[in-house]
């Protein structure tokens, strides 16, 4: 069965990283701030509750996948192109 997506993962992403800058802002109080990093722990603790679910299937080429993930994000860091949190206004 097909699935419809809502939301790509560029806007999902955009939403974290505006929760991000709104948590880490020096000019933004401690309530909104508080209530962002609050957000952000939500989706982390669902996408562990999603993951870690018995009937979440292990996929060929997953483990791989996932290594390789790791890695060139190691790789990116070393050679300083991490570029950190991208800014959404």
């Amino acid at each position: 069965m097909p699935y419809i997506e809502k939301l790509g993962n560029k806007k999902i992403n955009e939403q974290l990283y505006q929760w991000y800058h709104v948590m880490t802002d020096p000019r933004i109080d401690g309530f909104n701030g508080w209530g962002c990093k609050k957000k952000l722990y939500q989706v982390k603790f669902e996408l562990e509750r999603l993951l870690n679910n018995p009937k979440c299937p292990t996929y060929s080429g997953e483990k791989e996948w996932l290594e390789e993930q790791r890695f060139d994000k190691a790789v990116e860091k070393i050679k300083g192109n991490y570029k950190g949190i991208p800014y959404v206004p």
